[in-house]
């Protein structure tokens, strides 16, 4: 018996093999259970079991991007079969040899943005997990410079979660030498899409499938925050994109929703960390201080109402104002809830902290943050309090050195990719970044800190703890020595 892969289409590859037993099984290996399927109206009228697989039952074919984990299954379950992948798969990861030029002006490459430049085009497709501050724009700079250069494609697009990093993005090629007359946007009030390269959004492009064609390479800036329906839909349109690159710094934490983010874009071809890099001294030093607090009493409340009380807590509140007016430099304090959270601190900390504090959420426009983070730049006695949602992803304030996670959460990527607003370098940062972590031993949220732990782990952060007792004085020595 042997088990041939071969191509099916410009997206999913075919399984070819007579034994019923061994694709059953690979289907069985591809297959996972959606998170909280059991709220989704498709389960609860029994039409759907709750579990996705992979692996199409009929035509058992499965998407290109997950060959690799494929292959990976097959030899750990079935290495006794022969497995062979047919030339015209190998070519799907196949690019042309070109010689690689570092032309553009001001910006030095380092060591791996070169090798995340040279993997992508070599592979033709793929996801590079580099961290939050470590130059993915650049990166993608020196792609399409390259690949154009070479005539090797003639337009492409770089897709990003909003509008705001839409100008970020924009700015930054004309800052790395790109020309303004080639470069263009796709959103809501302006659709350039005859420019050579081109910055638009998820949204925009749900709605305008037919543009892809026009595109030989797609860019997925922060992949993570596409939604796995999005994503497919769009790259599934994008027919002549032989070239697709996913960029993130946070992988999922299900294996199925990283399945789909693979799918269409293709394997993780190159993995930089954000401890491997400050390590090397190519981003800040990230400092996790937990602190701990132990509270008196235990209270039998629902979810929402233990958070409430956490949230406001007069010791917890004491300490947060404390630490706030105590760290020489601005501070960002993330929140998830507008009223509950946001404006609640920002009543408590006005007017009692050596601080202007300002609030922003999803409801202040673009222009009112940007204006903010341009402050922040400028001054270092701001207080900014702002909600997970706007600051966890591509907000680029340098000199940001502090940052408090007021409210308690588990979610990997939101709470790795806000600490990546802190890791840029910057001369204000010669101990590096300081994250001020508040794991709270109560029911729910002291689960909610050992998972964030587990991530600081995994990232090589260095974390120090601290233990506070509800009622006794709160001391900050032990910060004395470290900022």
């Amino acid at each position: 018996m042997t088990v041939r892969i071969k191509k099916y289409n410009d997206l999913h590859l075919r399984i070819e093999t007579d034994s019923i037993e061994y694709l059953d099984a690979m289907r069985l290996e591809f297959t996972r259970t959606v998170p909280d399927f059991r709220f989704t109206p498709a389960y609860k009228k029994g039409r759907w079991s709750g579990r996705v697989c992979m692996i199409e039952k009929y035509r058992h074919t499965f998407p290109y991007g997950l060959l690799f984990d494929y292959v990976r299954i097959h030899k750990k379950n079935f290495s006794n079969i022969p497995i062979e992948i047919d030339k015209e798969v190998k070519e799907i990861f196949q690019g042309p040899d070109i010689e690689i030029k570092y032309d553009l002006p001001t910006h030095e490459v380092r060591p791996y943005q070169d090798d995340c430049v040279r993997a992508c085009i070599k592979h033709t497709k793929g996801i590079i997990r580099s961290a939050t501050a470590s130059g993915k724009s650049l990166v993608i700079a020196y792609i399409i410079r390259n690949l154009l250069q070479n005539g090797i494609i003639q337009k492409s697009i770089i897709i990003v979660p909003n509008t705001g990093l839409i100008t970020q993005f924009y700015q930054d090629l004309l800052d790395y030498g790109f020309d303004h007359t080639k470069v263009g946007v796709a959103y809501a009030a302006r659709k350039q899409w005859e420019k050579e390269t081109v910055i638009s959004t998820w949204q925009t492009l749900s709605n305008n499938h037919d543009k892809l064609d026009l595109f030989q390479c797609v860019f997925c800036d922060e992949t993570h925050q596409a939604k796995a329906h999005e994503l497919k839909k769009i790259l599934e349109n994008a027919k002549t994109s032989q070239y697709r690159f996913g960029f993130t710094g946070t992988l999922h934490s299900t294996e199925l929703d990283n399945w789909n983010t693979k799918a269409y874009l293709g394997p993780i071809i190159r993995e930089y960390p954000a401890g491997f890099l400050a390590e090397q001294g190519f981003i800040s030093k990230c400092n996790i201080h937990m602190l701990n607090i132990e509270y008196n009493e235990e209270n039998k409340v629902s979810y929402h109402d233990m958070r409430d009380m956490v949230f406001r807590n007069d010791y917890r509140v004491r300490l947060v104002k404390k630490l706030t007016d105590y760290l020489d430099h601005n501070v960002l304090l993330l929140v998830d809830k507008v009223e509950k959270e946001g404006e609640f601190l920002k009543d408590v900390l006005s007017n009692s902290i050596d601080k202007e504090v300002i609030f922003l959420s999803g409801k202040d426009d673009v222009s009112v943050r940007e204006k903010w983070r341009k402050e922040c730049m400028k001054r270092d006695n701001i207080a900014l309090i702002a909600t997970y949602g706007i600051f966890q992803m591509g907000i680029n304030i340098p000199n940001l050195k502090y940052i408090i996670l007021v409210s308690p959460f588990k979610a990997k990527i939101r709470v790795l990719q806000s600490i990546g607003r802190a890791l840029r370098m910057y001369v204000n940062k010669e101990n590096g970044a300081h994250i001020f972590d508040i794991h709270d031993h109560t029911k729910f949220f002291d689960k909610y800190g050992t998972i964030r732990l587990r991530y600081y782990d995994l990232e090589k952060f260095d974390v120090t703890e601290h233990v506070f007792y509800e009622g006794d004085s709160i001391s900050l020595a032990f910060l004395s020595e470290l900022l």
